[in-house]
C-alpha cells in the first residue's frame, strides 16, 4: 500500500470542505436541471464521460469513485474522482496520481464573473499553513478550449508533499475544474492533457 494514499484521502476531504463552503446565492438556477448534470456522467472501463458538459476523463487502471458531496441545493458538486496507486511505495511519487471533476454553476456568482476570477476565489479559500500556492493563476488551452489553471503544494511534513492543480473553464453553463494530483509540479499538466477529451454538447 503506498503512503500516498493517506494524504490523497486528506486532500479529498479537504478540498470536499473548500467546494461546499461557499454558499449559492446569485440566481436561481433550475434544481432539476443540475440534477441532470450529476446523472449524465457515466463511468465505462477506464474512462468517465459526462454527456451534459461534454467532457470525458480518461485514467487507465484507476479505481473510480462517486465521493462526492453533491448538493443539488448549492448547485455545487463534487462528481467523480479517480484514484491511481501503483502500489509500490518508492515509486509512489513518480507514478501515483489522482483525478477529480468538479462542477459549480455560474448563476452562484455575479453575472460576468471569469474564469480567472472563480479560479482567484478558490485559490483564496485554499490557502492555509500546511496547503501553499505553488503557482497562482495562469492560462492554458486543452484541446482547444480555455482554462485557467492554479498549482498548490499540501505537506504532509516539511520535507514532503503533493502538488495538486485546479484547472477550470466553463461548459454549458457551469464552472467545471478538473483537479489533478501527483509528485511532480511537472507531470501535472500531462496527466491533464491526456485525461481529458471535451466535445460540445449537441443543440438540443
Amino acid at each position: 500500500m503506498s503512503k500516498s494514499l493517506p494524504v490523497q484521502a486528506q486532500l479529498l476531504a479537504f478540498f470536499a470542505g473548500l467546494f461546499l463552503s461557499a454558499v449559492a446565492t446569485q440566481g436561481q438556477a433550475s434544481k432539476g436541471d443540475f440534477s441532470s448534470v450529476a446523472a449524465a456522467g457515466k463511468v465505462n472501463g477506464d474512462t468517465y464521460q459526462n454527456s451534459y458538459l461534454g467532457i470525458t476523463l480518461s485514467a487507465p487502471k484507476a479505481h473510480w469513485e462517486v465521493r462526492g458531496p453533491i448538493s443539488v441545493q448549492r448547485r455545487q458538486a463534487r462528481l467523480i474522482d479517480a484514484v491511481y496507486d501503483s502500489g509500490v511505495p518508492e515509486r509512489g511519487p513518480e507514478e501515483n496520481y489522482t483525478l477529480a471533476l468538479l462542477v459549480e454553476s455560474q448563476e452562484n456568482f455575479p453575472k460576468g464573473t471569469t474564469t480567472e476570477k472563480y479560479v482567484r476565489n478558490l485559490r483564496h479559500r485554499v490557502e492555509d499553513e500546511n496547503v501553499k500556492i505553488y503557482r497562482e493563476e495562469f492560462p492554458l488551452t486543452v484541446q482547444g478550449v480555455p482554462f485557467v489553471g492554479t498549482v498548490f503544494q499540501f505537506f504532509e511534513r516539511p520535507d514532503f508533499g503533493y502538488f495538486r492543480a485546479l484547472y477550470s473553464t466553463v461548459l454549458n453553463g457551469y464552472f467545471v475544474t478538473v483537479e489533478v494530483q501527483c509528485g511532480d509540479e511537472e507531470h501535472l499538466q500531462k496527466l491533464l492533457s491526456s485525461a481529458v477529451k471535451i466535445t460540445p454538447r449537441s443543440k438540443q
